[in-house]
């Protein structure tokens, strides 16, 4: 009945179901614990389709900071995993060096369990090929990239990667989610998390507000994966003030040209690309929005643009993603703030002038090209190694422990599942031995 207060008692309880939630929920039911999954989001089964995207996106993609950024996350079942695109970067060198933390065991795991590999030739589309081909005649190492994707699963004519895959080829957390609920672990959607319950300086679980009244659980651990933007809320509501001080987002753009040929929208996003700038912290690949988003975008950019939505079946597109700096905040109140330097800047035009030049090799027309208005992902770095938890990922808080984007140390501009998912597996090893 709506209105009762339930209790529920468990090993671990994980706040939140993207990557890191799901690998240390995933691995420690394998093993026999207890585990109760809390989810913010639906489930939303039927996926692939705009409509559904719409309400999986928190705010319809209109989750705006102060300063203007757009920065997008999705809730539900597996988090922005489930209309990402599926594009798997290995952890950076650094990690290793200079926090001492070695992932090389996890990160291979995880590699033979998703088979991360790069797309077949096959299952390289039309436009992306030309824009490879363009940009390797500019002299630019353009090459395919790994993806968490399952070659015999993929069907070239479904253009679905973006708004969750309906084959089944595109690796998300919910297959991680759906693991550990096979071996024995809850999941509980629509389950916003309030507060975390802490007793002399120990984590002791989680109350939470679900369709059918208050929730308390109950746990000897408590893991918030809750993603860069809520977890460093509900560690502040804990006392731990640090967290959400300093905020990247990976700051993008797309730049956009008319070409009288297939276009991007139909092809696999981010097959192919070059990492050959991530020293400036420039990361650039082929990706055209969904076509909902493309309209958006125009319009964001200016009415004069809408017209342009009428040739999207023959736009190439190609992203800048660009390394920002920890120029951000999380609020107590979930409110962001993000300014985009001038370094950032900097670094965006320099990726839009080097696309601009690429598309032009590939064929499309010089005076039709233009870059949509920057957007953002990854947020992350709010609950960073060495400034709110120590490398076994444990907060000052006994007992509890974080596992998203929040603990990445520094920014890198690069997709951070791969290495979201090693951090993960890591976690679950040392709270399997503790349990």
């Amino acid at each position: 009945m709506k209105g009762q207060t339930r209790k529920l008692e468990t090993d671990v309880v994980v706040v939140g179901s993207g990557p890191g939630g799901a690998s240390v929920a995933q691995d420690l039911a394998k093993h026999g614990k207890k585990v109760v999954i809390l989810e913010r989001g639906k489930g939303y089964e039927r996926v692939g389709n705009t409509l559904t995207t719409l309400f999986i996106i928190d705010k319809q993609s209109l989750l705006f900071p102060k300063e203007g950024v757009r920065v997008g996350r999705a809730l539900t079942t597996g988090g922005s995993s489930v209309i990402y695109a599926a594009t798997a970067v290995p952890p950076p060198k650094w990690i290793a060096d200079k926090y001492k933390i070695d992932l090389t065991e996890f990160v291979e795991e995880a590699r033979q369990e998703i088979g991360i590999k790069p797309l077949p030739d096959k299952l390289i589309g039309p436009a992306s090929r030309r824009i490879m081909e363009a940009a390797r005649d500019l002299g630019f190492n353009w090459n395919p990239m790994d993806k968490f994707i399952d070659a015999k699963k993929c069907d070239l004519k479904c253009p679905h990667c973006m708004l969750g895959c309906t084959k089944g080829a595109k690796w998300t957390a919910r297959n991680y989610v759906q693991e550990a609920v096979d071996k024995g672990a809850t999941l509980l959607n629509q389950a916003l998390v309030q507060e975390v319950l802490v007793e002399n300086r120990q984590a002791m679980g989680v109350k939470a507000l679900t369709p059918r009244g208050q929730l308390t659980v109950e746990a000897k651990i408590t893991v918030l994966a809750a993603g860069g933007m809520a977890t460093p809320v509900l560690l502040q509501r804990a006392g731990i003030f640090e967290a959400g001080q300093g905020f990247f987002v990976d700051p993008l753009i797309i730049t956009y040209g008319d070409y009288n040929g297939p276009g991007s929208w139909r092809d696999i996003p981010m097959t192919a690309g070059t990492l050959e700038f991530v020293p400036e912290g420039i990361v650039m690949t082929d990706l055209a929005y969904p076509w909902a988003l493309y309209l958006l975008n125009s319009y964001w950019k200016g009415w004069k643009y809408l017209p342009r939505f009428l040739g999207y079946r023959s736009v190439l597109g190609i992203m800048t993603k660009v390394r920002d700096g920890l120029s951000g905040r999380v609020n107590l109140d979930g409110t962001i703030s993000k300014p985009i330097t001038y370094e950032e800047r900097y670094k965006l035009d320099k990726g839009a002038n080097i696309a601009e030049k690429i598309l032009k090799r590939a064929g499309a027309k010089p005076e039709s090209i233009y870059s949509a208005p920057i957007g953002a992902g990854h947020p992350g770095g709010t609950a960073r190694i060495g400034h709110v938890v120590n490398t076994d990922l444990e907060t000052q808080i006994k007992n509890l422990y974080v596992c998203d984007t929040s603990i990445i140390p520094e920014p890198w501009g690069l997709p951070p599942v791969w290495t979201i998912i090693a951090f993960g597996k890591r976690l679950a090893r040392r709270l399997g031995t503790m349990l």
